[in-house]
């Protein structure tokens, strides 16, 4: 039992480091798009720029970063590749959530954050067809937790700890694949 509880308290201090590298990228990211935004081009020169959009384009007039506030709140900065597809986005919303999304070449999410406004925060990681694979979370109640899905959306493992710092952690199998 202690090598289970040993493992539990390695995963939490694991998905803790994740959670904090997964945000410090995303502000070093906004903080990136922004300062390579403002940067004056040729002899023009800014005091302050204050608009409701913009974006940035390479050196082929293709757009590669796009940023904008929206009616009801929202604002978003969103960063492309060379072939104009969607690879990040960064993203608050007026009830206090916000997240980032990376993306592959094929424009499926693949990581995914959020946090919310009731102190939950999460992490998805997707396959390559865009489905949830693993999910780990750490939630305003106090309780944690990790689930691994297969490939048909079945949770076959998840293990939690509660606010009073009880191990949730099966022993079996929660969706045995059926026998032919």
């Amino acid at each position: 039992m202690e090598t289970i509880q040993q493992q539990l308290n390695a995963l939490q201090t694991s998905v803790k480091r994740q959670r904090f590298a997964i945000i410090a990228l995303a502000g070093i990211i906004v903080a990136g798009a922004f300062v390579a935004a403002v940067r004056p081009v040729g002899d023009a020169t800014f005091d302050k720029i204050t608009c409701k959009g913009w974006k940035v384009v390479d050196g082929d007039g293709k757009q590669r970063i796009a940023a904008a506030t929206l009616a009801g709140g929202q604002a978003f900065v969103h960063l492309f590749d060379t072939d104009r597809k969607l690879r990040i986005s960064a993203e608050t919303f007026d009830d206090g959530t916000a997240g980032v999304k990376w993306y592959d070449k094929e424009e499926k999410v693949r990581i995914k954050t959020s946090t919310f406004a009731e102190g939950d925060a999460i992490v998805q990681w997707r396959d390559k067809d865009g489905m949830l694979r693993i999910l780990a979370g750490t939630y305003a109640d106090g309780q944690a937790g990790v689930q691994w899905f297969d490939k048909n959306k079945n949770c076959r493992i998840a293990a939690t700890t509660s606010d009073d710092g009880t191990v949730i952690l099966p022993t079996q199998d929660l969706n045995p694949p059926k026998k032919p």
